[in-house]
């Protein structure tokens, strides 16, 4: 009897023994499957927390994107504002600005040559027009039509002219007028090699030929500046000169009495200012198309 109970005893030990195991493994592996859960949904929402991220940050640099485009749109605005304004204001002080006005320099030499000057459009008939003259010419040329054609020189006077009658015959034609404005540098030689000169240039071309009478100067600064000639001489050569050349063929024209009358002014006693050589040139011009 003894013996069943230690044996009964013992089975129950020992089911028990299994049973409380059998208990603690189920544990356990609840206890594993709870993990992998955890660290499944863990794993699942930290990927989808990236993915948020990740979507975020694209938003962002689409954001950044728009805003810098947004941006260069609104420099690129300004700039081409700013250039229109300017172009838009250069355009209109350039429509505003007068020409700067220049008096022509005597001091240096003028070697011969056809000048072409900028000045209004032609405002005659005639292909040509040959202005023949010293420095005073010179000066006058600045201001010139441009289809002009001046052969001039400082400090010149009867030698220039016969040395330069082919070339003068050789640009001229039935449509040219020539003006020769020369005299005052040899104004104490007489008329008679101007006449001569004059009357051979007739001889040679069928152009119109005009002699511009030596203008007047201001006796004051000629003589503080050195200069012999004096008005009482150059209105003697004058007188003489339009005697000579009557019945010639060769016109004159009286630009010293219009100064007379109008006022003009010199530099120095003998070189006019821009505004005194305008008006000769002005009117010359006048007085060959009076005379076509």
């Amino acid at each position: 009897m003894k013996f069943v109970t230690k044996l009964c005893f013992w089975g129950f030990l020992f089911f028990l023994l299994i049973h409380v195991s059998g208990l603690i493994l189920s544990e356990r592996q609840k206890a594993d499957r709870g993990d992998t859960f955890i660290e499944t949904a863990t794993s699942t929402d930290s990927k989808k927390t990236e993915e948020e991220s990740t979507e975020t940050i694209e938003d962002t640099e689409e954001t950044e994107t728009e805003t810098e485009a947004t941006t260069e749109m609104y420099v690129t605005t300004e700039d081409n504002s700013i250039s229109n304004k300017t172009e838009a204001t250069t355009t209109e002080e350039t429509t505003t600005t007068e020409a700067p006005k220049t008096t022509a320099q005597t001091t240096e030499a003028f070697s011969p040559t056809q000048v072409q000057p900028q000045h209004s459009e032609k405002t005659n008939d005639y292909e040509t027009y040959i202005f023949v003259g010293d420095s005073r010419y010179v000066q006058m040329s600045s201001y010139a039509e441009s289809d002009d054609t001046f052969i001039a020189e400082n400090g010149v006077g009867y030698k220039f002219l016969s040395s330069h009658m082919d070339e003068i015959v050789s640009l001229s034609d039935e449509n040219t007028k020539i003006v020769i404005g020369l005299g005052v540098n040899d104004v104490f030689s007489g008329t008679r090699k101007y006449k001569e000169l004059l009357l051979d240039l007739r001889s040679r071309t069928n152009a119109d030929i005009y002699y511009m009478l030596i203008n007047p100067v201001d006796d004051e600064l000629c003589a503080s500046n050195g200069y012999s000639v004096t008005n009482e001489v150059i209105d003697n050569f004058n007188i003489n000169m339009q005697g000579d050349l009557i019945g010639s063929g060769v016109k004159t024209i009286d630009a010293n009495s219009y100064l007379k009358v109008i006022g003009y002014t010199t530099r120095d006693g003998l070189h006019y200012n821009a505004e005194t050589s305008r008006n000769i040139y002005n009117y010359v011009k006048e007085q060959m198309m009076q005379n076509q």
